[in-house]
């Protein structure tokens, strides 16, 4: 294990009992504050019977509704531009986001100067001594910000935090390569899907990432990082630590992996984490497997409360081999309940399909999935591509038998591969679309 850091080691190595404490101190006073500042929540809440003065215990915030986002969207609409679920007004904020509307109308959010320059720095401190970064680090960012929180976030605290930050915004991948062995960065930071592309292109290039400066791979943006194969392809590839970094722009970066790499630490000290049953929305123990819920506990422009990600995780409380004691979601985000999709009787996340086909050496890292409607009689399907252009039809016909029969084992359906000519799939910079439904 590497060298471990800490931020606030006061916090990140609190007992269980004092942390729980301190989070419902700050659940109690932002749920007064979102009370009184937001007309959307003073209306959520006093639908639903509650006031900032029924909350006295942790067991009470369930009492709390749920905020999703459709409620966001329909706010926006009714109250144009940002809606009426921040608590400061347009004047106050200095940073606008949204998200990348994959999954329907983009969701704005307003930050103010506080929030941008203290609050969000607070967090990305936390990932930055949690991943080792240092002073001494330089890091380079191959991605096109845009409105998406994404690399700002990294980019603007990193900086803040003493650490050189190199934009790569607006160029090629091959020029991105030869940056990288000009200016010779420490941290990379990037999607998995993208970061691997840059091996191939590298490759393509005469390149060895593996022999360059970089030490550390931050991804975010897709589950990549805590999918075992794609874990190792990009360790392997770039012969540096890839690093996981868990957020999303309406609700900030909240979860990083730490150097022992035994999941994702939540930063407790200002998120309040729960996993509930997403038919049910009971609260879960330790070890299930459910949909995050998170609550902003610091954040003045738009906390959120009680916001039901989308996650799909499974977590653990018990001490890290770092020493912290901020909770951890074992392999991340497993999935996405609006992902995961049913064939066969069986509940499948394409992330468990990534790791088959990552696994898989004959097999490049491309990939798309088919999934038929339910009841169309139809067979699921993948698409993949040789890793190689020398390989024979005899090898790819062995790996597809293989992957099939591993699949069959471990999911227990057996999918329809079909293999296409290399470079025939399509290459994604940001988030990766590798799913297809069937309509």
């Amino acid at each position: 294990m590497e060298k471990v850091i800490m931020y606030r080691p006061d916090l990140e190595t609190m007992s269980r009992e004092k942390l729980l404490e301190h989070q419902l101190d700050l659940f109690r006073r932002q749920i007064a504050y979102v009370y009184e500042r937001a007309p959307f929540y003073r209306k959520k809440f006093d639908e639903a019977g509650v006031r900032p003065e029924n909350i006295k215990t942790l067991e009470d915030v369930s009492r709390v509704p749920f905020t999703v986002k459709e409620e966001l969207r329909k706010s926006q609409e009714k109250h144009p531009p940002f809606g009426d679920f921040h608590c400061i007004s347009p004047e106050e904020g200095v940073r606008v986001f949204q998200t990348t509307g994959t999954t329907g109308v983009p969701v704005r959010s307003l930050l103010s100067k506080k929030d941008w320059l203290e609050v969000y720095y607070e967090q990305f401190m936390y990932f930055m001594y949690g991943y080792g970064i240092t002073k001494a680090d330089t890091i380079f960012i191959p991605f096109n910000y845009g409105l998406y929180l994404a690399w700002w976030g990294i980019h603007s605290s990193f900086e803040q935090g003493g650490v050189l930050v190199i934009p790569g915004g607006g160029q090629s991948s091959e020029d991105r390569i030869r940056n990288i062995l000009e200016w010779k960065p420490t941290v990379v930071c990037g999607t998995p899907t993208y970061i691997l592309f840059l091996g191939e292109v590298a490759k393509k290039m005469g390149v060895d990432l593996s022999k360059t400066t970089v030490r550390i791979v931050i991804t975010a943006g897709e589950p990549g990082a805590q999918v075992p194969s794609t874990k190792k392809l990009i360790e392997t590839t770039w012969g540096a630590k890839n690093y996981d970094d868990i957020g999303s722009t309406e609700i900030s970066n909240f979860g990083f992996e730490c150097v022992a790499q035994k999941g994702t630490h939540v930063i407790e000290s200002m998120f309040l984490a729960e996993v509930i049953d997403p038919e049910t929305g009971k609260n879960l123990n330790p070890g299930q497997e459910g949909e995050l819920v998170l609550t902003n506990l610091c954040c003045e422009s738009a906390p959120l409360i009680r916001w039901r990600m989308g996650d799909v995780v499974k977590f653990d409380v018990k001490k890290c081999d770092c020493g912290r004691t901020f909770l951890r979601l074992e392999g991340g985000i497993i999935g996405r309940t609006d992902d995961m999709f049913q064939f066969g009787g069986v509940n499948i996340f394409p992330s468990a399909i990534e790791n088959f086909v990552r696994e898989t050496k004959e097999f490049s890292n491309e990939y798309q999935v088919f999934a038929p409607k339910m009841g169309s009689g139809k067979h699921l399907k993948i698409r993949v591509e040789p890793s190689s252009s020398t390989l024979s039809k005899e090898e790819m016909d062995r790996a597809v038998k293989a992957f099939k029969e591993i699949f069959k084992f471990r999911i227990g359906v057996t999918p329809d591969v079909e293999v296409v000519k290399v470079g025939e799939l399509p290459r994604f910079e940001g988030k990766a679309k590798r799913v297809i439904r069937e309509s």
